[in-house]
């Protein structure tokens, strides 16, 4: 079941001062039920935030630099080829790769310890076709490249690979590195590969599943996916180096780019390099959006403990020397309280959240829920899969609660306005339009989808009536049939269906609840006026500049129950605020940035995002007709739509990823 509000709050004796009648509490943004040390500990932090690969990398590496004894690295995937470091020039590489990182630290005598996610069973060939190790899952394609390269006699499959930018160096960079780890010849460098265990991924989404359909949810118990990608530098050695990170940030090309976003950078890299984005065959990568926390302090202990506990029972077969005994034994002599934040740096009380099906963890889940009900002013949501419609429905229950009681008060207040800031990509798999659009409906803006709101909208049109004569419901019956027919096939009919039997959710439902809500999407433009979507990888949520939580996880049921997700959820007076008025002003332009976050701030920029975001949502339009003849893109920010009418395949399931996209975030 989603979580029990009531079970999150602390509870305990208050002093009520008896002339005042007032008592002193604070309001509670974390797991405070949790603070524990074998739990989930809530301690003092000093935390550094990073905007997009560009500037997150160049810090990693650094940190690993300058590690004296250990690196552990947990990744949803890893390029040996992707240039981490600081970049310069068109052409691979543009700076120091990540698997001579790793090769150059293991050589000098630390200890690299990789783990990655590698499925298993039925999963395997799912696996494979997420091509989240570049060199291993697709070794066989990176080989062929070489030997065209090397083969005289064949000019034109060579000259075939030239014109798509394809290098020898790069592929035979990726498959040599591999062979290298698994065969014992990078001393040091360990690496292990994990799977999720269907049967505790089925029972962590027990009285999770009401609605989804039976496809669905196989898919989801079928292909888990680890999806976590913390770093942690010299844990055994407390100390100015030991640090980690969590992060939405992959450790493979396709996250990498700047805060600009520029339209066809270089820098991101050809297609042949990452996922190729179809729309736009002719240019680099496309642009991503992603972010990084930097953590020094007590919290390495819990990523530690993530880290060890994961290793002990991760797949050995790729460690070629796998050190005798448990990681988890061997690190139990030291304690959170080894680790102190920089002398002078700021504190941040922060806790380490978590999805982990094997060890019934899901209070990443947990936080989303609690801090939702605390909000009072705005929530900022930046997310790559906006699907989780049991979030929409427990923000409107909470508020409902709030209205309730404001209603109650003898001078009946009026109810003050929550603003709501989503920003999302378009769903890159037809078979996620439905679960996106079950959630945005949910918040009065299903009509961003038109096609498939119409469709809802017929569908909804043609339920029989209790007064209805007998001939009337037989017709509407018929007319269903012959509109799933249109719609394409019978189980993208009932997906549709499905989504009719929601009530419809309008803006005066919303205002009711004093919630006003908007919903975006970025795009950047080139010189030559054509535009192109700004993809988000990321996980942010950033409440009333008090509280922030950032990580792995989606707003999705995969992320919340079901694939390992780590997150960092935190309170502060100030860090949330500067990190609110970073981002929207990278985003949304100077100005628009929130300003100082009072209700006055929030309702202004609000107003004025809304109308950015049409703008620049008219601008798009013309762009498309007019081959790119048109006006300049006011900064990022557009009115998000998503022209699709259907399920793509038909299906509302964790659709099957093409390329080397995110499978544990392509996945619905």
């Amino acid at each position: 079941m989603p979580p029990d509000i009531n079970k999150l709050f602390r509870t305990g004796e208050f002093h009520v001062d008896e002339l005042s009648r007032e008592a002193n509490i604070s309001k509670q943004w974390l797991l405070e039920n949790l603070n524990n040390a074998w739990g989930h500990p809530i301690s003092a932090n000093h935390l550094d935030f990073f905007v997009c690969a560009s500037n997150a990398f160049p810090k990693i590496v650094e940190d690993i630099q300058a590690a004296k004894e250990t690196v552990d690295l947990i990744c949803w995937g890893f390029d040996p080829g992707m240039e981490i470091g600081k970049r310069q020039g068109g052409t691979w590489p543009r700076g120091l790769t990540y698997g001579d990182l790793l090769s150059q630290v293991a050589a000098r005598g630390v200890i690299v310890r990789l783990m990655v996610w590698y499925p298993a069973g039925v999963g395997k060939e799912l696996g494979l076709m997420a091509n989240n190790l570049p060199g291993y899952t697709n070794k066989d394609d990176l080989e062929r490249v070489v030997r065209a390269f090397n083969d005289k006699d064949d000019p034109d499959l060579a000259n075939y690979y030239r014109a798509f930018h394809q290098t020898p160096e790069r592929a035979k960079h990726c498959v040599d590195w591999w062979k290298k780890a698994m065969s014992g010849k990078m001393p040091n460098l360990h690496v292990r590969h994990r799977c999720q265990s269907a049967d505790s991924v089925a029972q962590s989404m027990q009285g999770e599943t009401n609605g989804y359909t039976s496809i669905e949810i196989a898919g989801l118990k079928r292909v888990p996916t680890h999806h976590q990608k913390p770093i942690l530098i010299d844990y055994e050695c407390p100390g100015p180096t030991s640090v980690g990170y969590v992060m939405g940030l992959n450790s493979t090309t396709d996250y990498w780019d700047t805060p600009e976003h520029i339209y066809d950078d270089p820098l991101r890299g050809y297609q042949w390099e990452g996922t190729t984005d179809t729309s736009n065959l002719s240019l680099h990568l496309k642009p991503y959006r992603d972010y990084a926390i930097r953590v020094q302090g007590p919290a390495l202990f819990c990523l530690n403990r993530n880290f060890s506990t994961a290793w002990d029972r991760a797949n050995k077969e790729w460690d070629t020397t796998p050190s005798a005994g448990s990681l988890s034994a061997l690190r139990a002599r030291f304690k959170g309280n080894q680790f102190v934040p920089p002398a002078g740096a700021d504190k941040h009380i922060s806790q380490i959240v978590r999805t982990q099906p094997e060890e019934k963890d899901k209070t990443i889940q947990d936080i989303y829920w609690l801090a939702t009900s605390q909000a009072r002013n705005y929530i900022y949501i930046e997310n790559q899969y906006f699907q989780h419609t049991p979030w929409a429905e427990h923000l409107k229950a909470i508020r409902s609660k709030y209205a309730e009681a404001m209603q109650k008060a003898s001078r009946k207040p009026s109810i003050p306005e929550l603003y709501v800031f989503i920003l999302i990509p378009e769903p890159e798999k037809g078979g996620m339009v439905p679960r996106t659009y079950d959630t945005v409906a949910e918040l009065g803006e299903g009509a961003s989808i038109k096609k498939y709101d119409d469709s809802v909208g017929r569908f909804r049109d043609m339920q029989p009536k209790e007064n209805d004569s007998l001939f009337a419901k037989v017709m509407k019956s018929r007319a269903q049939s012959d509109l799933g027919t249109q719609i394409g096939n019978r189980i993208g009919a009932g997906d549709v269906m499905d989504s009719a039997k929601r009530p419809p959710v309008s803006a005066a439902d919303l205002e009711a609840l004093g919630i006003k809500v908007l919903i975006g999407k970025l795009y950047t433009q080139g010189g030559n006026g054509k535009c192109r979507e700004i993809y988000i990888h990321s996980k942010l949520m950033i409440i009333d500049d008090a509280f922030f939580t950032l990580g792995s996880a989606n707003l999705n049921l995969r992320s919340m129950a079901g694939d390992s997700e780590i997150n960092i959820a935190c309170m502060d007076k100030a860090l949330p605020k500067t990190m609110r008025r970073t981002v929207w002003e990278n985003l949304a332009g100077g100005g628009l940035n929130g300003g100082d976050g009072m209700g006055t701030s929030i309702e202004d920029t609000h107003t004025k995002w809304i109308n950015k975001m049409n703008n620049n949502a008219t601008i798009i339009d013309k762009a498309a007709k007019n081959n790119g003849e048109t006006a300049r893109l006011s900064d990022h920010i557009i009115k998000f739509s998503d022209s699709r009418g259907g399920t793509g395949m038909g299906v509302r399931l964790a659709q099957v990823p093409a390329g080397t996209g995110d499978m544990g975030d392509a996945v619905a």
